[in-house]
């Protein structure tokens, strides 16, 4: 998703006074915390097992076997 794309589904909800929020670690549930200048990059896909986001920082690629990857700017919240 891209911020365009958030910013667009974000302005149909009529009640923007909503709080946003995001699964705890084990349970319950956090307040989203932005952090505008949290930008990185991103390897997209590299990640295959189910306990794992799908993308990884490309500061941590050290990790994969999985060389098939594109690399994309992405901000973190």
């Amino acid at each position: 998703m891209t911020v365009k794309q958030l910013i667009e589904e974000l302005s149909k909800i009529e009640d923007q006074d909503l709080r946003v929020m995001t699964s705890g670690y084990e349970g319950g549930f956090n307040d989203l915390e932005t952090k505008t200048n949290n930008i990185q990059f991103m390897a997209l896909d590299v990640n295959e097992e189910w306990y794992y986001g799908k993308h990884e920082p490309v500061d941590n690629l050290y990790e994969t076997t999985n060389t098939n990857y594109q690399i994309v700017k992405a901000i973190i919240l």
